[in-house]
């Protein structure tokens, strides 16, 4: 059975919600999509929303500089939520991946297990809704290794969900509510103080080799001392 975690965090002290809405120009999340539409709609009464405008605003998010306070809140939940569950020192991407899903627009990614793409086995992704997903909004993840069932993960605003994307097949599917969906998604390596890899019982599921993956595996790089690429209360996170 594979081992989602879902590790809890304040949103007055993390306002994701509140600092996303500002950064789209709309004053609540729970607005965009009838603001999205309505844009669209003065140019062409009949037009519906699409992939093209989930996109277009997920590529806003994508072009905030490194200072901008939603990175800034990105980095701190690194160092405060995720990192000490899993010992303090982590390998994590500089900038998470922005996503946006519209009502009524197809899913956002289709089905699809990170290691297949990136060829590493040691990556852990962690997912963070900025709304309450459920349904059609949330992510969906196979409940078993190579089910090729997928589904939702109800996961509220105030949550982080983390699970072996790396051999769970995940993605999502359209939308049929009328709220919309903003969240941001990473993967991260927990470090011992020494270098080595941390045992981590979100991966302690796995089934055993070979995994037939897309793609040749890549050796994690080496982490001398661990410091060199520590990310947690001591340090900022660093590219892998």
């Amino acid at each position: 059975m594979p081992v989602f975690v879902r590790l809890p965090y304040d949103t007055d002290r993390f306002p994701f919600a509140r600092l996303a809405a500002r950064a789209l120009g709309v004053g609540r999340l729970e607005e965009l999509g009838s603001r999205s539409l309505a844009a669209k709609r003065s140019r062409d009464p009949s037009t519906v929303l699409a992939t093209s405008d989930n996109l277009r605003l997920r590529a806003c998010l994508a072009g905030l500089p490194d200072a901008h306070p939603l990175l800034a809140l990105y980095r701190r939940l690194v160092r405060e939520v995720v990192a000490p569950p899993f010992g303090g020192w982590l390998s994590v991407t500089q900038r998470p991946t922005f996503r946006v899903h519209l009502p009524g627009t197809p899913g956002v990614s289709g089905w699809h297990r990170d290691a297949d793409v990136t060829g590493r086995m040691d990556y852990i992704n962690a997912w963070v809704p900025f709304v309450d997903a459920a349904g059609t909004t949330a992510l969906h993840v196979e409940p078993e290794y190579d089910s090729e069932e997928h589904l939702p993960v109800d996961v509220p605003y105030g949550q982080v969900l983390v699970f072996d994307g790396g051999l769970l097949s995940h993605g999502s599917v359209t939308n049929t509510t009328d709220r919309s969906r903003v969240s941001l998604d990473f993967r991260f390596t927990p470090w011992t103080d020494d270098g080595g890899q941390r045992p981590t019982s979100v991966l302690a599921a796995r089934p055993a080799p070979p995994y037939h993956l897309a793609r040749p595996v890549v050796a994690p790089p080496h982490r001398p001392g661990g410091r060199s690429a520590a990310a947690g209360p001591r340090a900022a996170p660093v590219t892998p």
